[in-house]
């Protein structure tokens, strides 16, 4: 691969990178606000937050689409991630 089109490659992967994060921070704040609305609505359990303990399970269930939604957001930004270092490497072994 030629140096200008692995330089090419590095801006896309920095471009997706970024654009990762973005959605993955959204996708974070998602899944705070919907802890926000349902202790609004029915408490907050006493304690520190441990998702297998009946007392919070109701706050599990209500997130878990937004959760969803983040786990996803975390694994895109994380293959961006890589694609961007693998492409840095590439360039690195162009020179």
């Amino acid at each position: 691969m030629k140096k200008q089109e692995t330089k090419q490659r590095i801006i896309k992967a920095a471009i997706d990178v970024v654009a990762a994060e973005h959605e993955f921070r959204e996708a974070r704040a998602e899944v705070k606000n919907q802890f926000d609305v349902y202790f609004r609505a029915y408490g907050r359990p006493e304690g520190q937050f441990f998702p297998y303990n009946d007392e919070w399970a109701g706050s599990v269930r209500f997130t878990a689409a937004a959760n969803a939604r983040r786990a996803k957001a975390r694994k895109v930004l994380t293959n961006a991630k890589a694609r961007l270092e693998r492409a840095v490497h590439a360039l690195e072994r162009a020179q």
